[in-house]
């Protein structure tokens, strides 16, 4: 039986990390070694966590100074001893039978990647997330799997870009290791995931897709509160822009620009909802952040090129930053009435007020 390294960054959350830890001791396949990375908790979950080890032998706790999940997930693979990787979150849950699943076809494909189906999950209500367009149980391998999919990381969405829901094979990261760096000081806590998976893509020689459930993601994100480290998914697009330079893959732009543009109005959304600026406050990020970005000169060539309608391209391709606030203020206004939405913040409201 192959070892299995499990890493789980830590960051104050005493709430959910023992149902998260005990989901992973519980687990069907036992030759594992869970490394739980502590990244400068303020909180108690750093103690919860370390008598959760002397009751487990396979747990170990390492304590560093707060640097962001993203080097929390590093820092544990640099010590990460097992032929196999898989990353948890720490409010998260597994499956009793996820791990020993992706082993079984990790060994029996012979790849360097299997990738499982999530659920997300309200308090105990759970639902499937949709099914990628990857072929399932189909080995994938070079050059097919960067010339068809390496898309993906730049709005393509043939599969899933996060890093949890799957499992590694550690050579395959040590391979990559040796040619680029999977981590970058910039992206810290948001689009990590995407930076890692897109800088270790081209280094995999196959891969391989199931359509059997192996995570449970606790449904919420950022969309009760403000996030402070949102512009991260902004900073990457500059990244993912020179990559496409770099490969010469023009067919990709219209997709990276797109999601540029949304992620660009969706975090101006937050500001307004959350924050409370006002309309100087707005038209400032869009001013900094258009005069900054290494993207926007080429989006906005590439939107001139092909003559786009679309009026929130056309107030930044325009510089007109009064049309970009109202814009932003309409956007909100369509999210906060929708049902989907209403309904959400309801019951996340509703689980905050239940006991831990």
């Amino acid at each position: 039986m192959p070892k299995v390294s499990v890493i789980v960054p830590l960051y104050n959350q005493k709430r959910y990390l023992v149902s998260c830890i005990r989901s992973i001791c519980n687990q069907t396949y036992n030759n594992l070694e869970i490394i739980i990375v502590n990244d400068g908790s303020t909180d108690d979950s750093p103690a919860i966590a370390k008598e959760l080890a002397r009751k487990d032998h396979r747990i170990v706790v390492f304590d560093k100074q707060n640097e962001g999940v993203a080097y929390a997930r590093r820092d544990g693979l640099m010590k990460a001893t097992g032929d196999f990787i898989t990353f948890v979150d720490n409010d998260d849950l597994l499956p009793r039978c996820a791990i020993r699943t992706m082993v079984r076809y990790m060994q029996k494909e012979n790849v360097d990647l299997v990738i499982g189906r999530y659920k997300r999950f309200l308090g105990v209500v759970k639902w499937n997330n949709p099914l990628p367009s990857f072929p399932l149980h189909k080995v994938v391998s070079q050059p097919e799997l960067f010339e068809e999919y390496y898309g993906s990381f730049f709005g393509k969405g043939a599969f899933p870009n996060n890093v949890w829901g799957r499992l590694y094979r550690k050579s395959a990261i040590d391979r990559a290791l040796q040619r680029t760096e999977l981590y970058s000081p910039d992206i810290r806590c948001m689009a990590d995931d995407l930076y890692m998976n897109m800088k270790l893509f081209p280094h995999l020689k196959s891969m391989y897709m199931i359509e059997d459930v192996v995570y449970f993601y606790r449904y919420g994100g950022t969309v009760d509160h403000y996030n402070k480290n949102y512009t991260e998914v902004l900073t990457i697009s500059d990244q993912r822009f020179k990559l496409l330079e770099q490969q010469g893959l023009r067919k990709y732009y219209g997709s990276l620009f797109i999601e540029y543009v949304n992620m660009l109005y969706y975090h101006a959304e937050q500001m307004i909802e959350f924050q409370h600026e006002e309309r100087a406050g707005v038209i400032d990020y869009f001013r900094n952040e258009l005069s900054s970005r290494e993207i926007v000169p080429h989006l906005i060539q590439y939107y001139e090129e092909n003559k786009t309608n679309d009026a929130g391209v056309r107030y930044l391709m325009e510089k007109d930053y009064d049309g970009m606030f109202n814009h932003a203020n309409s956007l909100l206004y369509q999210r906060l009435n929708r049902p989907a939405y209403k309904a959400k913040r309801f019951l996340l409201a509703l689980l905050e007020r239940l006991p831990h």
